[in-house]
């Protein structure tokens, strides 16, 4: 089992069902039977997974310090949007003031994902079914602030982050332990994006582990954003096929549920990335990579080719 930070497990013990599922008092036409039957595999409902109410999440919000952090970052008056008018995909979203997409500070967009492990090992996990929380979308953006040498631009960032995530995957794994689902589920659209998620995620497939940890290796003296840069731009090559890398959509995971933490952290697990480490190899292309800066400067990196 995932052990959460103290804080947010002893606020999480305490909120109640009641609480998370009330909703404003002119709202109350719903009945029990409704209450169980909601199902976001089915329906969207106007719970949120299923179980939130919006007063609901505004009292998780508020309780796990969320809105606190955000006003000691500058940010006032906060709009919270919950949109569960989709069947599969649930939104969250906070706005500086009002409902405007320039205001738009935290968007999260999640669904419940049924799974079946499937590994190339021998396995207690193997065939069995299992349901997660998928991220569909996740988005911390400080709105105020510029890029600088120090916080660089990424790819596929608009603006800088505001430091949050850390704070929004923990509160997505007590989500999880909430709700009995196995773990958070994620696929990473960008090098960087797994690499800052690797402290806790692990690829489902340990080949695509082994992939991302022989790219994190060959590269562990560069800067991130230059990796995360270079791959975009078709700077690395990989010499196992000789041509330019790129990026592979995989799926990751936290594992909360104790049989799938068991097995990631499984020698099992850990002995198969350890020997498909080895087959690849990768190069950067210094010279490509300071053209591809030098054509960007001052205008949209993603643009350069």
């Amino acid at each position: 089992m995932i052990r959460f930070r103290s804080k947010y497990w002893w606020i999480a013990r305490r909120l109640q069902t009641e609480q998370l599922q009330r909703k404003s008092s002119d709202d109350y036409d719903f009945t029990d039977r409704d209450l169980f039957e909601l199902d976001i595999g089915k329906r969207g409902g106007s719970f949120f997974l299923g179980f939130y109410s919006e007063e609901g999440i505004k009292l998780a919000l508020t309780k796990y310090g969320v809105y606190e952090l955000l006003n000691k970052k500058g940010f006032e008056n906060i709009y919270t949007e919950v949109d569960t008018s989709d069947p599969y995909k649930h939104r969250v979203a906070l706005y500086q003031q009002s409902k405007k997409k320039e205001n738009l500070i935290i968007e999260l967009v999640v669904r419940k994902y049924f799974f079946t492990p499937n590994l190339p090992f021998e396995s207690d996990i193997n065939d069995k079914n299992y349901t997660g929380l998928a991220i569909d979308w996740l988005l911390i953006q400080d709105t105020s602030a510029k890029f600088t040498i120090e916080r660089p631009r990424l790819p596929g960032q608009i603006y800088p982050g505001l430091g949050l995530s850390s704070v929004v995957l923990e509160l997505l794994l007590i989500i999880c332990w909430r709700l009995d689902l196995a773990g958070i589920i994620n696929v990473p659209n960008h090098y960087h994006n797994a690499f800052l998620y690797s402290k806790i995620f692990y690829y489902l497939n340990p080949l695509a582990q082994a992939k991302f940890m022989a790219l994190k290796k060959t590269f562990k003296q560069y800067p991130l954003q230059k990796i995360s840069w270079g791959i975009e731009w078709g700077c690395v090559t990989d010499l196992s096929e000789n041509k330019p890398f790129e990026w592979f959509v995989n799926h990751q995971i936290v594992p909360v549920h104790k049989d799938l933490h068991k097995v990631y952290k499984s020698w099992k697990y850990k002995y198969r990335v350890y020997n498909e480490i080895k087959k690849y190899e990768f190069a950067f292309d210094e010279q490509k990579y300071l053209e591809c800066k030098k054509q960007f400067k001052g205008k949209n990196p993603e643009k350069c080719i």
